[in-house]
Formats: structure tokens, C-alpha cells, sequence
């Protein structure tokens, strides 16, 4: 089959870091080309140097058989390279139209027209989802929809290559199964697709080759049916091999450190349960169940009615601030957008939820702030050469750790995780589960809220089970669990 990409010894190196050492990997025309490797194996500097973001360093890449470095992204999209990010380039305020045609409008005197430029892209939308009203402001419709608006206009655009970037991150099941239709009409279609994804199952469905960094550099390229199994991409990965099962655990079952009777509000319904101090209490359900908002009403997002009670004492939680002085802090599903600010150093990060660790006086004393941030950087294995690094620049899993450091030091009793590890590496899982464990392991009781089940079997000591807003059951987490009955309970059973 003939090469659209040949990748010949690529490096890129930045301050103290070589991101890239010497890849080299062809993609073939319409096929579905996986890249997987660990948060930091050079995934995505390679994204970036192949759609412009980045220019690399040395080596060589020929798209279409020709020498290829575009210097910008606008440059890579007209020359058909396109991508599709996990945070998704759609305005919610504007209608889907003009998200479609959104930095290709055509213009008299400065004023926007309707015209010929947005017959192509309209209807190549209506062939993927004839469900999509045009004239609908974007906002109203699923991560799922807007996905494939943002693939409408890579088609529209004559784009050869599509890359995508963790696609399937925040659909449910069903919405999988429509992007994948979608992928397979494409490669009909003469488009090739570049999937990177931590979900490895997901690589055996739709994959044809499959590439695996490490640290910089390709361990291995397959075709995907003479990959002979996930373990075998997780020891490519990682260099080992990784064994997750649940651990059975100890802890006190006497007074409960939450209570919570009869917690609703226009979603949840008669939400009840108990915490203990050491415990790990998972939550599970599908996309839409409760799980997030539950973790919302207890931070004192949402208003509910119903009862709180901490170590006995009722809880009038009315905002996150009043939480955390009772001891309840909270990791958020979007880590980068509600649990961390990017632009801010790694160790005023962590600091941001305590700063009275970090008073000398009424002052901040930096000499506290980066002992502080130090143990931390070491206690849970941030992954960086200075503390003064914006967050922005780790990796996922390493984010991840970070606003785990920063409700730590909140001196919780009790913390919630809100999908504590989507998009984070095998590696990266394999650390944040060890670091709930030992949190647990020293009298911190931990809520897990998952929609992955694997995650919240290998996890955590009792199992919650929702749908639409409402408990269906409790189990006791053991190795004669049934995975089965679980979802048939979640999906309404």
C-alpha cells in the first residue's frame, strides 16, 4: 500500500528536554494509523510538528511523496493535514453554521454573506448527521455532534489527513459507535486518520497500524492484528508489564466520616449513603447518571435538599469554600479548566488551596511555598525539572498529580475524584491509583466518581451504582463480582 506520510528520523528538543529522538514511522493512505505511548513519549510534540504548531529540529517528513514543514497550522490545513483536538474548537454562542464556516467567511465591505462557500460543508454535515440543525446555536448539542461538525469542515476543506486526538474521551458508549462508523466511511471516503487514544481497546476495533512511542523515540510499528494483545502494547509502552486488580483493603467500619440522607434536587433523587475513614468508595455510571453532580452537590455547587453530616455534625454547604474549611475537597473531571491554573508555577499551584501553610506573617513566603511544593513534587512523583514550570506544560497524568498535591494540602478528610484518570497514560493510572491507595491507606476517605468500570473494580472497596440520578444499589467490591450485572443495573435494569 502506498505511504500519504514518511517520517524519517524526526527530533525536536526543548529547554532541558528532548522530545523527539530521531522518529521514524510511513503512514499509509486510507488506514487508520494509531499512535499510542505514555503522557510525554512524544506524542504530542509529534502532532505539532506534522500540523505546523511546532517546527522540528532535524530529520525529515514527505506528505504526498514531497518534502513537508509547513511554518504555520493555516499552512498545514491548506496543504490537507487537519485535526481534530479533545478540547474542541467550537464556539457554544454561535449557530452551526457560522462554527462551519468560522475563519472562512465571504465578505462584502465587511460584512459577513451567505453564499457558495457554505453549500459544501453544510451538506458533507447532513450526509454524517442529518440530526444537526444549522440554524441551532452549537452549544445545544453533545461533545459527540460537535465533533462531527468540526470533521464536516476537515472534509469541506479537502483535507487528505485527519488527526485525531483522544476522540472518544467524553462519549458515551453509543457515540463511539458512530464515530468509529464514521472513520471507517472516511477511509471509504479516500481521507487517512491518525487516532491517538489512551483506550487500547479501542485500538483493536478501529486500528489498521499501530505505532508506539517511548521517551522520544518508536519502540515499534504493527500492523494491529499481529499485535497479539493489550499487555503487549501496555509492556511496549511502558517497558513492563502492568497487572491492575483490586487489592482487598481494612479499614473501620464504626462511625461514618459522611452521612448523606435523602440528598436531591431537580436531577438527583433521594441520594443516600456512608463514608468511613480509610475507605475507597467508588461511584458508577454511564454518561448522564449522577455521578458529577453528585460530587457538585456535596462541594456546594448545586443547592440540594436532604442531609449532610460530617464525623456527626451537619453540613451546610453552601459553596466549595465552606466544603473545604469542613474538610471535603474536590478533583474535578476537567482538570485544566476547573482544577488548575495553567499559566500559574507548579508550586503556587499546589499552595492555592491552603495558603496558610505558606504564611510567614501576613505575607507568603516563597522559601515555605517551594518546600511545600517540593514534598509534594516528591511525595506523589511530579515528573519535572523546575517547580517554577507552568502547569500548562506537563503532561496530562503529571496535571493530573498536581491538583491531587493542591487538595491534599487542603488537609481533607475526605476527597473527591471526578474521573481522576481520563486522559492519562496506562503509567500514569497505574501511579494516581497507588497515590488513593496510600491517601486511604492513611485515614483519608476517597470517593472515586468513574465511568470507566475497569477503574472502579481495580480500585475501590464498595460500589455505587447509579442511573438517571438515582442509587440502584451498593455492592461490596470482591474478586466474584459480576461485571454484568453491573451494567445491567446502570442501564436501567
Amino acid at each position: 500500500m502506498e505511504n500519504i506520510i514518511d517520517i524519517v528520523d524526526v527530533c525536536k528538543s526543548y529547554p532541558g528536554v528532548r522530545a523527539l529522538k530521531g522518529v521514524t514511522f510511513s503512514v499509509q493512505r486510507n488506514s487508520v494509523h494509531c499512535i499510542v505511548g505514555e503522557n510525554g513519549a512524544g506524542k504530542s510534540t509529534m502532532i505539532k510538528a506534522l500540523t505546523g504548531a511546532e517546527r522540528h529540529d532535524s530529520g525529515s517528513i514527505r506528505f504526498h511523496g514531497r518534502p513537508y514543514q509547513p511554518k504555520s497550522i493555516a499552512e498545514a490545513m491548506a496543504a490537507g493535514m487537519s485535526v481534530l483536538y479533545q478540547e474542541l474548537n467550537i464556539v457554544d454562542q454561535l449557530t452551526v453554521r457560522e462554527n462551519l464556516l468560522l475563519g472562512k467567511e465571504t465578505s462584502t465591505f465587511g460584512i459577513v454573506r451567505k453564499g457558495e462557500s457554505s453549500g459544501a460543508v453544510e451538506n458533507i454535515l447532513r450526509s454524517l448527521d442529518k440530526n444537526i440543525k444549522l440554524d441551532s446555536k452549537a452549544g445545544f448539542y453533545s461533545v459527540a455532534q460537535k465533533q462531527i461538525m468540526q470533521i464536516a469542515k476537515a472534509i469541506a476543506n479537502e483535507s487528505s489527513i485527519l488527526i485525531m486526538d483522544e476522540p472518544t474521551a467524553s462519549l458515551t458508549d453509543e457515540e463511539i459507535k458512530l464515530l468509529f462508523s464514521i472513520i471507517r466511511d472516511l477511509k471509504e471516503k479516500g481521507v487517512t486518520v491518525i487516532y491517538i487514544s489512551h483506550r487500547l481497546e479501542e485500538i483493536f476495533e478501529i486500528g489498521d497500524v499501530v505505532t508506539v512511542l517511548r521517551d522520544g523515540d518508536v519502540v515499534a510499528t504493527k500492523d494491529v492484528e499481529h499485535v497479539g494483545s493489550k499487555a503487549e502494547l501496555i509492556r511496549l509502552m511502558l517497558g513492563k508489564v502492568v497487572y491492575q486488580t483490586y487489592q482487598k483493603r481494612e479499614y473501620p467500619m464504626e462511625a461514618p466520616v459522611l452521612k448523606v440522607s435523602g440528598v436531591s434536587n431537580s436531577f438527583l433523587k433521594n441520594v443516600s449513603f456512608s463514608l468511613y475513614q480509610g475507605e475507597i468508595l467508588g461511584f458508577y455510571g454511564l454518561i448522564g447518571s449522577g455521578k458529577t453532580e453528585i460530587a457538585r452537590a456535596l462541594y456546594g455547587i448545586d443547592a440540594t435538599t436532604g442531609s449532610i453530616e460530617m464525623s456527626g455534625e451537619v453540613m451546610r454547604n453552601k459553596t466549595p469554600r465552606e466544603a473545604i474549611r469542613a474538610g471535603l475537597s474536590l478533583v474535578p473531571e476537567e482538570r485544566r479548566t476547573q482544577g488548575l491554573f495553567p499559566a500559574l508555577a507548579i508550586r503556587e499551584n499546589i499552595s492555592m488551596m491552603n495558603t496558610l501553610k505558606i504564611l510567614k506573617g501576613m505575607v507568603t513566603s516563597r522559601k515555605k511555598e517551594r518546600a511545600l511544593a517540593a514534598s509534594y513534587i516528591s511525595r506523589l512523583s511530579i515528573a519535572t525539572d523546575s517547580m517554577d514550570k507552568a502547569v500548562a506544560y506537563l503532561s496530562g497524568g503529571n496535571q493530573q498529580k498536581v491538583v491531587l498535591s493542591k487538595c491534599v494540602n487542603a488537609d481533607a478528610r475526605v476527597l473527591m475524584l471526578d474521573e481522576p484518570t481520563r486522559g492519562v497514560d496506562v503509567g500514569a493510572k497505574e501511579e494516581i491509583h497507588k497515590i488513593v491507595r496510600q491517601l486511604a491507606d492513611a485515614g483519608t476517605a476517597v470517593m472515586v466518581f468513574s465511568s470507566e468500570l475497569t477503574e472502579i473494580l481495580n480500585l475501590c472497596d464498595r460500589i455505587v451504582l447509579l442511573c438517571d440520578g438515582e442509587i440502584k444499589g451498593i455492592m461490596q467490591n470482591d474478586r466474584d463480582i459480576d461485571s454484568e450485572a453491573i451494567m445491567h443495573i446502570v442501564t436501567g435494569g
